[in-house]
Order: structure tokens, then C-alpha cells, then sequence
């Protein structure tokens, strides 16, 4: 990444055995070539795992992401699972 990234959550803990979501910021989108017309993108991977992969969103998704977090989107029921996802609506 480039010398522009920003951080946006590294734990204060480090524990090897757990998953630690992290997000950097960046200009540089040379490894989302797909998405490279934006002017950043928002990185989120694991940074226990960082060989699993990362997940990147342009600006607009990742407000999208974070407007359903604040909302309820992914929060999880009483067993750890997801609520079901709604039936569409007829129009």
C-alpha cells in the first residue's frame, strides 16, 4: 500500500488465535484494478490471516456497509446466527 494509507482499527490486543478485522484506507488501487477509476478505497481484511484475502469498496459501498451496521444489518441472533433475510416485497 501506498504511503498515503490510514488506518482504521487495529486492536489494542494481539491475540494470534483470533481474527482481528482491520480497514486501511488507500489511493493506491493497483490491486483492484476493477476499481480503479475511484479516488480511495476502503480495505478490510484480517490481520491475524492477512493471507486470507482482502474485501475492497469505493467510498459509496463502504457508507453502504456502515449505514447497515449502524442499522442492524448483520447483527446476530441469540444462537451467533443471522437473521433470515426478508421475502421481497411485490410491487
Amino acid at each position: 500500500m501506498g504511503t498515503d494509507d490510514a488506518g482504521l482499527g487495529a486492536g489494542a490486543y494481539d491475540d494470534p488465535g483470533e481474527s482481528r478485522v482491520e480497514v486501511i484506507v488507500t489511493t493506491d488501487t493497483s490491486a483492484a484494478p476493477h476499481k480503479a477509476g475511484e479516488g480511495k478505497l476502503y480495505v478490510m481484511f484480517d490481520a491475524a490471516k492477512p493471507e486470507a484475502g482482502k474485501l475492497y469498496f469505493t467510498e459509496a459501498e463502504w457508507d453502504a456497509f456502515v449505514l447497515g451496521v449502524k442499522d442492524g444489518e448483520f447483527d446476530l441472533d441469540e444462537s451467533g446466527n443471522l437473521p433470515p433475510i426478508p421475502e421481497p416485497r411485490e410491487q
